[in-house]
């Protein structure tokens, strides 16, 4: 495994290697390694976010609710599956109103799953298809009673007793299948209660709608997308290199194993000793007229490094280097390669130094949600990815209302809403400072008969990640006990799904 990743290493450099975390101990103060205040922000840095939070918090406060917010279209549903048979005639009395029981009496071998609670999502984009469809999706408790239904049509369809079907045809790759829900009340949807609406409001109020990290024109960078980089930013770029001596470590296959680690120690040794020999050549005027022509390149934008980055932002303008940041989206090449996270901080960090708070939070966002493009990744190399609530806490951020108002779902958000993920929010409340106060609001939330279904099972899989994530296992058996009971106030065809069952 060792020269494995010296391989890569070699064969890669400037990207991270997709093995390069496998064997390295974990740094302390996180995977970005120490830091002198325990947090990915410098103290200076910290100091003029938190003035920022402050004057966000205070338009919060005087602000008015703006607007109603309405819940995804829900209701209560039987599924049932048939692969055998004439489906076409089961089809016909799907279309015909036929009931799941009478189903089950024609068709034996059909598979039929009751009380369910489905949510039915928009088709968004679909240029492809001539016809409006919605997805039908039931939730699943328990590891169990998960399904979809793709459906021609139109919310709020359909009406009470109705069926939605989906019918796929016989192919070199699949069987045929009818597959449809069963909705005994049809579809609803209500207007959030309004403290509810006031958490996506203060998410809304902190994450600024108006505006995205990356440009529209923004090019996707990293292992799998090299393409040729521009002449001034190689010229530069080589005299750095040259006037800092950097050492050769380009991949040569007829080097032995013991010459090619020669050449990476070389390597290390050189990146150790970089920016101090960098900050020395930065004074010369060759440097800085070579890094002014490639800094004012258009060629540059969507096609820089993240060293090239690293220069701008330190001897020419941080506001360049974010902007060429900005314009480039990058992409993991496997489950360990860290390069996308490292370059949602670096973005965060510029951001925070530039008072640009809209594209801050989001970045910090997206690395507590993990949310980054990859090649591929595998659940074992997810651990080391931290959460960063700290950070925010230490902002002075109501983390609790932030969390909640991106957790919730709805029909009609603002443009760029930000939706967070469950699994991974719940990881990072876990290190609350506040964590008996989170316990019991997402417990009220899951008992409070005034909000709809969907939102109220959300709060209860957002407090299932987050026991699931404490160390006391104790405290975890207490919180599972106190949700069964919160359960008891979900609909009558709720609860005996959604109790959580102790896993043997």
């Amino acid at each position: 495994m060792k020269h494995l990743c010296l391989l890569l290493f070699l064969a890669v450099l400037g990207a991270t290697a997709c093995c390069a975390q496998s064997n390295a101990p974990a740094a302390v103060g996180g995977e970005f390694g120490p830091t002198a205040n325990g947090l990915v922000y410098s103290p200076r840095t910290m100091s003029r976010l938190r003035h920022i939070v402050d004057s966000l918090n205070l338009r919060h406060k005087v602000c008015d609710l703006r607007r109603t917010y309405r819940s995804q279209y829900q209701g209560q549903a039987h599924y049932v599956l048939l692969e055998d048979g004439d489906l076409r005639q089961a089809r016909q009395l799907l279309q015909q109103g036929i009931s799941p029981d009478e189903l089950k009496g024609r068709f034996p071998l059909a598979k039929v799953e009751k009380n369910l609670l489905v949510v039915g999502y928009r088709e968004e984009e679909a240029p492809l298809k001539r016809t409006a469809t919605v997805t039908y999706r039931s939730i699943p408790f328990n590891d169990a009673g998960e399904y979809e239904v793709e459906a021609a049509g139109s919310l709020p369809e359909p009406g009470s007793g109705r069926w939605v079907i989906q019918s796929v045809s016989k192919s070199k790759y699949q069987d045929p299948y009818v597959a449809a829900f069963y909705f005994p009340a049809g579809l609803a949807q209500s207007s959030l209660p309004a403290p509810y609406a006031n958490l996506i409001q203060y998410a809304d109020c902190l994450i600024d709608t108006t505006s995205r990290i990356y440009r529209e024109s923004a090019r996707r960078t990293g292992r799998s997308y090299r393409s040729a980089l521009p002449r001034t930013q190689v010229e530069f770029m080589t005299y750095a290199h040259q006037q800092t001596r950097r050492p050769v470590v380009e991949y040569d296959e007829k080097l032995s194993d013991a010459e090619r680690e020669a050449r990476w120690l070389s390597f290390q040794v050189w990146d150790s000793l970089r920016l101090g020999r960098m900050d020395e050549l930065a004074r010369t005027a060759r440097f800085r007229e070579l890094l002014a022509s490639a800094a004012n390149d258009t060629q540059n934008v969507g096609a820089t490094s993240d060293e090239f980055e690293e220069y701008v932002a330190r001897y020419h303008s941080p506001q360049k280097a974010l902007e060429f940041k900005r314009s480039r989206i990058v992409v993991g090449g496997c489950s360990q390669d860290d390069s996308p996270r490292r370059h949602a901080l670096s973005i965060a960090q510029l951001s925070a130094e530039t008072v640009n708070w809209e594209t801050f939070l989001r970045a910090h966002l997206d690395i507590m949600n993990d949310r980054f493009e990859r090649m591929s990744d595998g659940s074992y190399a997810q651990a080391g990815r931290k959460t960063y609530l700290r950070e925010l806490e230490e902002l002075d951020i109501n983390v609790p209302d932030l969390m909640l108002g991106i957790s919730l779902r709805i029909d009609n958000p603002s443009p760029n809403h930000y939706f967070g993920s469950l699994g991974r929010l719940g990881r990072a409340l876990a290190e609350t400072r506040q964590p008996r106060e989170l316990e019991q609001r997402l417990l009220s939330i899951v008992a409070d008969t005034s909000l709809d279904t969907y939102n109220r099972v959300l709060a209860y899989y957002l407090f299932l990640n987050y026991t699931f994530n404490l160390e006391d296992e104790k405290r975890q058996r207490e919180n599972l006990s106190q949700l069964n009971a919160a359960v008891q106030k979900l609909p009558d065809y709720l609860i005996a799904r959604a109790v959580v069952q102790e896993k043997k």
